[in-house]
């Protein structure tokens, strides 16, 4: 549960920051992207599981392949 909550926090934090085109680019976006894959792979399986459910209820069928959690 500790990565996803990581990944959770990060993503929100990283979002909410007051961002421009000069302080962020699609490198910082793809890099926070890449930290919060690999929180979410590190997850027990149990919590894979979960996040499989959860992408498919929200109509995200390939969301956990796309990460790298399946």
């Amino acid at each position: 549960m500790r990565n996803i909550a990581e990944a959770l926090i990060y993503s929100i934090q990283y979002l909410g920051n007051d961002r421009n085109d000069e302080e962020f680019t699609e490198d910082d976006d793809l890099k926070i992207v890449e930290q919060v894959a690999a929180l979410l792979q590190e997850a027990s399986n149990e919590e894979k599981e979960v996040l499989k459910k959860v992408s498919k209820e929200l109509g995200l069928e390939d969301w956990a392949s796309q990460i790298g959690i399946e």
